[in-house]
């Protein structure tokens, strides 16, 4: 704890309005006050940021109580949900909508019980930490900056059609997208015909523009519940989520906040503890553009690879009669699977690596393994007019669950990092197997290689890949969340640990 300066360097500290960062915080400090000695041992540009993220803000888990309640509530259960008596389950929500809802900052979901959990699984970093909950990682599994809650039971209100709440047709969900959720690994729930009236409701945002995200999420989620008396959520997934985790649904309306004003923080100090806290006025709307679909197209104009990505989430009217995507995971024998590509072997090494139905072990020898995987690579491919070129690295992926990660394509541009175990060198093998990072040497944006769809593509070096990042050394193999033009989780293979889909697939190297 820290040590008082002087008797009058208690209480109310410094206030502000604006920004919540360290260089405000000292320009309003009390002149009672040594910053060094009110954070006795620690850093206060460290300190202070902390206590802007997690302590100024009303935190989430602060509305109902407890970590658990949020995350049973967010996944469409717990006793909000399946209480026995609504009225008393909903109380303490009642009195922080009445007191605060309104009148103050409020935190995006975080909570301590999963920083553990996410650091470990790949959904956070050393640097950047972090507590988001399942289905809703701004970090590693909202990419499209759109989070939707969608609810089947308007029963503990005055109903979808007196608010004036407008249903939505419900197509499908994929509930390898949100096992934490529904604790199956791979399955599809389908909902054709006609089904419980289901109302969605979410919001979107524009990069940089996160101050209020947490309190649009709970505007979407406990504000609707407590106001409308809306709960449960599509069976097989999560009530609420970032959309990559939730069911394609045709439509949903759109919700933001604004708040009038600037907000107003007060940093105290009371019996050696630097505490923190906000006021603010809130107000909670329609978006511009009352559609959730079109309010993220007008976000993302000009970016046409990002406005088609909203199609697999939000449908648009009359998209759940589109059955291609019961298709694609032949549920329906309407076209040719694109699970089982052919090898030709007259273009195509036998199987280097793999993993289910095609199984095949990687040498003992570490060591002989990996030359000989190069020598593959280095065996003399050329392009179109001669030159020379390495041969292209190709995996296959039965269990994939994304359509471009079943047959994808790894075209070496610069020269391969020398194997070994040092810090420069590498054994490229297990690169692919367990160990997708970018150093040495493999890194897309710098040019060591790029990805593709189509061996065609790859050949001709037209629409490569756009995105790709990397995982945690000797965890996850390749190609971490690489996807064409934007995030793409859980198609990654390992050899070394479960998680992803990748259970069913082989490595090839192109021939000479």
């Amino acid at each position: 704890g820290a040590t008082l300066t002087s008797a009058e360097c208690t209480g109310e500290i410094s206030s502000f309005s604006g920004e919540c960062n360290y260089q405000n915080f000292f320009d309003n400090l009390d002149a009672d006050c040594d910053i060094a000695l009110l954070f006795d041992g620690t850093d206060p540009e460290e300190e202070v940021p902390e206590l802007c993220r997690y302590d100024a803000p009303v935190q989430f888990v602060e509305i109902m109580g407890t970590y658990q309640k949020d995350r049973r509530y967010f996944k469409g259960s717990g006793p909000l949900v399946d209480g026995g008596n609504y009225k008393q389950d909903s109380a303490r929500l009642q009195r922080f909508e009445t007191n605060m809802g309104s009148e103050t900052l409020i935190g995006f979901p975080e909570y301590a019980a999963r920083m553990t959990y996410n650091a470990n699984n790949g959904l956070a970093t050393e640097d950047e930490p972090n507590g988001y909950p399942a289905n809703m990682n701004l970090f590693a599994s909202c990419q499209l900056n759109t989070v939707m809650c969608c609810f089947t039971d308007d029963s503990n209100g005055e109903g979808f059609a007196s608010n004036g709440d407008a249903t939505t047709d419900v197509c499908r969900h994929n509930l390898a997208d949100s096992p934490q959720s529904n604790h199956i690994k791979y399955g599809w729930s389908v909902f054709p015909g006609t089904e419980t009236p289901t109302h969605c409701t979410g919001f979107t945002w524009k990069d940089g523009e996160d101050e209020l995200l947490g309190n649009m999420m709970y505007d979407i989620s406990y504000r609707t519940t407590i106001n409308k008396g809306y709960l449960k959520g599509v069976p097989g997934a999560p009530m609420c989520g970032c959309v990559e985790h939730m069911p394609t649904v045709e439509a949903a309306e759109c919700r933001t906040a604004t708040k009038k004003g600037e907000i107003e923080f007060t940093f105290s100090y009371e019996e050696g503890i630097v505490s923190a806290s906000n006021t603010a006025t809130i107000n909670y709307q329609d978006c511009a553009v009352a559609d959730l679909k079109k309010q993220y197209v007008a976000n993302n104009a000009g970016d046409a690879d990002k406005i088609a990505a909203i199609d697999d989430h939000l449908a648009g009217d009359g998209g759940c009669a589109n059955e291609d995507h019961l298709s694609e995971e032949e549920l329906h024998v309407k076209s040719v699977s694109t699970r089982y590509p052919s090898i030709d072997a007259t273009v195509w090494s036998d199987l280097v690596v793999g993993e289910g139905i095609y199984f095949q072990p990687r040498g003992i020898d570490e060591a002989a393994a990996d030359a000989a995987f190069r020598d593959l690579i280095n065996a003399g491919c050329k392009e179109a007019d001669g030159a020379d070129r390495h041969c292209i690295i190709r995996r296959v992926c039965a269990s994939c669950t994304s359509e471009p990660h079943r047959d994808i394509y790894y075209q070496r541009l610069t020269d391969l990092p020398p194997s070994g175990t040092n810090t420069t060198e590498v054994y490229l093998i297990n690169t692919f197997m367990n160990s997708w990072s970018k150093t040495p040497a493999n890194d897309m944006a710098a040019g060591d290689f790029a990805l593709y769809s189509t061996y065609q593509d790859a050949l001709d070096g037209t629409n490569a890949w756009t995105w790709c990042d990397y995982g945690t050394e000797g965890v996850y193999g390749f190609p971490r969340n690489c996807g064409v033009t934007t995030y793409m989780h859980n198609q990654w293979n390992s050899y070394v640990r479960n998680g992803a889909y990748a259970d069913h697939h082989g490595f090839y190297v192109e021939l000479p």
